[in-house]
């Protein structure tokens, strides 16, 4: 039987072999102790699941560790969902193995959880670090009470439809809310958008004023390539997701921050030419009446497909 306050690690890593053992150890210093890890290798093609092993032999009787192979690589969410049926503990993260955990991150997201009764998730500060090894904050300081305002007031819904609010690799769930949602959704190929909606529509949210992961920005995470000339592989995602707002919608204020969304990412599809999905926001934007001149000018633009990418990349 799982403690009270148990944290279950799960950590995916996928050609990750430069950060993964940094990662692993992060978890092993956490300074709460009711943990377990549960490290998968998803077909990674470099050193990673090599080094994984090596990993695991050698710390396997300082903590309770799982260590799953993937003999082929096989979509995020789908294999997260396959690996939270065999959590048992409370709590649960995600972790990515090119990201790492600073040593009271659990500590204080679990007491966090356990001051909020109910609530599905906590979130924290994250520390964003680019290839240049430039270090900073993913929110202000000021940020901080404009969040607890947010939570207090049940804003988070609509706020998140407007704008990514949460840093994502410092959530911390309740296991069994998210089993009862049904985990990730296994059709997209990223899942913080829409877990996040999903979890703020019915349930309340936690905020930790502590800066609990190292998040690396680089230009093989998938978020890098969000917007990718013609090929995105996020942008299909993101329609599916806002598609999905339309129907969980309940106020005007609501629909009105989802048109605003939606012509954002039309916007972002049309400057990148990627125009299969663009067709897929402007039909959106339609049975959400959108009247806005720029949402002409997106239609006149996609009906010609001028495709303007190469300056897209140059400005981004």
């Amino acid at each position: 039987m799982a403690k009270k306050a148990e944290v279950t690690v799960i950590c995916i890593a996928f050609n990750h072999e430069k950060w993964i053992e940094k990662a692993l150890v992060s978890v092993l210093l956490q300074d709460h102790e009711d943990k377990k890890l549960i490290v998968v290798d998803n077909g990674s093609s470099d050193g990673t699941a090599s080094i994984i092993r090596t990993w695991v032999e050698s710390n396997s009787e300082k903590m309770p560790i799982t260590a799953i192979y993937q003999k082929e690589s096989i979509p995020y969410c789908q294999l997260f969902n396959k690996v939270l049926d065999k959590v048992e503990s409370p709590f649960v993260i995600d972790l990515s193995g090119d990201d790492f955990l600073y040593e009271n991150h659990l500590s204080l997201s679990v007491i966090r959880l356990e001051q909020t009764p109910g609530a599905a998730f906590v979130f924290s500060d994250a520390t964003i670090l680019d290839e240049n090894g430039d270090q900073i904050a993913f929110y202000n300081s000021k940020d901080y009470k404009e969040i607890e305002e947010k939570l207090q007031s049940n804003e988070m819904y609509e706020t998140l439809i407007c704008r990514s609010y949460i840093s994502s690799p410092t959530v911390v769930f309740d296991s069994l809310i998210l089993k009862k949602v049904g985990g990730y959704d296994a059709y997209l190929t990223y899942e913080d958008f829409d877990i996040h909606l999903r979890l703020a529509r019915d349930y309340p949210l936690a905020f930790s004023g502590h800066i609990g992961v190292l998040k690396r920005k680089h230009s093989k995470s998938l978020s890098a390539n969000q917007y990718r000339r013609y090929q995105s592989d996020m942008l299909p995602s993101t329609l599916r997701v806002c598609q999905k707002i339309k129907e969980m919608n309940r106020t005007s204020s609501e629909d009105e921050a989802l048109r605003e969304r939606v012509l954002f990412e039309l916007k972002h599809s049309m400057w990148s030419a990627n125009f299969q999905v663009a067709r897929g926001f402007v039909n959106l934007a339609e049975e959400l009446k959108v009247k806005e001149l720029r949402f002409s000018l997106f239609k006149l633009w996609l009906k010609f497909r001028i495709d303007i990418s190469w300056l897209y990349v140059k400005l981004t």
